[in-house]
């Protein structure tokens, strides 16, 4: 019995290998830009998740200590500061985006009066208004986040 060409051919051909490369290429391309998509979001989730817990911690420490906490953003720059300004102020204490990426940015901070906000002793804020402070990422996706006046804060992600 004489074995036919196909039977004795084992092994894949080089337009075969070359087929599976260029896919899996192809796959690898568009995953890595996917990935960092979701890395450039996920940095702006995690920064607007801090805002959101300083509030919350100033707020607390404002009423543990019977002093006054005080948020300062600098609109269009990456960075915000918390200080006690109490009878004695306490030391001013600098917090800054770029530990969440390079690229975010504070579009807007404004809470009536500017972009400072001041948690009081009895758990009151300084706060009036909506969408008090506003991160932008690259993607143009945004975060907007608001305190009450009791201060409850609200967090609404627009994610691009």
């Amino acid at each position: 019995m004489e074995r036919s060409d196909m039977q004795r051919c084992k092994g894949f051909s080089l337009i075969e290998l070359l087929v599976v490369v260029i896919l899996i290429g192809i796959i690898c391309a568009v995953a890595g830009l996917n990935l960092v998509n979701y890395t450039i979001n996920k940095n702006l989730r995690s920064a607007a998740r801090d805002v959101a817990s300083d509030f919350a911690i100033c707020k607390e420490r404002a009423i543990s200590e019977s002093t006054t906490y005080r948020i300062t953003f600098v609109n269009g720059g990456n960075s915000y500061t918390i200080q006690n300004v109490g009878n004695p102020p306490g030391p001013v204490v600098p917090k800054l985006f770029s530990e969440f990426g390079k690229d975010i940015v504070i579009q807007n901070a404004d809470f009536g009066g500017g972009p400072q906000v001041d948690f009081f002793a009895r758990g009151a804020v300084s706060a009036l208004g909506e969408d008090n402070v506003v991160l932008e990422n690259s993607r143009h996706s945004t975060a907007k986040i608001t305190v009450s006046m009791t201060g409850r804060t609200y967090v609404k992600f627009d994610i691009k």
